[in-house]
């Protein structure tokens, strides 16, 4: 892997990736809204349930006209994920390189950045977030991974031993799970800061799902985060379970910044 010291050189690295990646018709639809500067990076308050202060900002993948559609709601090839997965992490770093520039350090809301658990135990992923942890350290010092445990798991020990290096590199790392979750336990032996549960709260098995990730929160002493929080009623539930933070429609509109013109090649400026 070449170093990844800048930014633009971090960019190509994952933009390379993804004509490789092109295995679906949804990966062509994806690869070309990326040509065509139509995917933006989304960041959402992430606010205390009780003050209602901002704590952190929530960074995900967005197109269209409004940047209302998640690029993941397209049936994408695993590498296509994958490669959509550092290129949110790229763009998490360029934003708090930003910040950094213009803010003290201690006034600036790390970014969460969820990220799959196929991303965190594939060979780019572990050369990615080696590269990122040793060349951008003060940016990840103010970026919490996310991994997301939705779905079955990949291989248990590369993700095993993957997981346990990222919570050595981490200050803090959360895991995100929907309801009701068979890896509630796993997470256990990483040692989260957070378990976060981003799904609409539509049916009475989704809300009664989410005692048993209350009741771990509480147990292990840490924080529970209420994400796509849509109604009153979804908010007072969730308070009602301990959840600390909360972010969705119901508080604040995603605000967009858009990604300078890309080039699909390395660029030598």
């Amino acid at each position: 892997m070449d170093n990844l010291t800048q930014l633009n050189t971090l960019r190509a690295f994952v933009l390379g990736l993804m004509p490789a990646a092109v295995s679906h018709k949804d990966d062509s639809i994806v690869l070309d809204a990326l040509r065509y500067n139509d995917i933006r990076h989304v960041c959402q308050a992430i606010r205390h349930t009780q003050s209602d202060d901002e704590y952190f900002q929530h960074l995900t993948l967005r197109f269209g006209g409004n940047s209302e559609q998640s690029v993941y709601r397209f049936a994408l090839s695993e590498t296509m994920r994958i490669s959509l997965d550092l290129y949110s992490l790229y763009l998490a770093v360029r934003l708090i390189r930003c910040q950094l520039d213009v803010y003290r350090p201690a006034t600036i809301h790390a970014v969460v950045v969820p990220l799959q658990s196929e991303t965190v135990s594939s060979p780019q992923g572990q050369q990615f977030l080696r590269e990122i942890y040793r060349q951008h350290s003060a940016a990840m010092a103010h970026i919490i991974p996310c991994i997301q445990l939705i779905h079955s798991l990949p291989p248990v020990p590369a993700l095993t031993q993957q997981l346990h290096w990222l919570r050595a590199q981490s200050d803090r790392l959360w895991f995100e799970l929907n309801t009701p979750s068979e890896h509630l336990v796993y997470t256990r032996a990483f040692h989260p800061d957070a378990i976060k549960v981003s799904q609409p709260l539509t049916s009475e098995a989704s809300r009664d799902g989410l005692e048993p990730i209350a009741a771990f929160t509480r147990e292990q002493q840490i924080d529970f985060i209420a994400g796509r929080v849509g109604t009153r009623q979804d908010l007072h539930h969730y308070r009602s379970l301990g959840a600390s933070y909360y972010f969705g429609y119901i508080r604040d509109i995603p605000s967009t910044v858009r990604e300078m013109p890309l080039r699909l090649v390395a660029s030598n400026n």
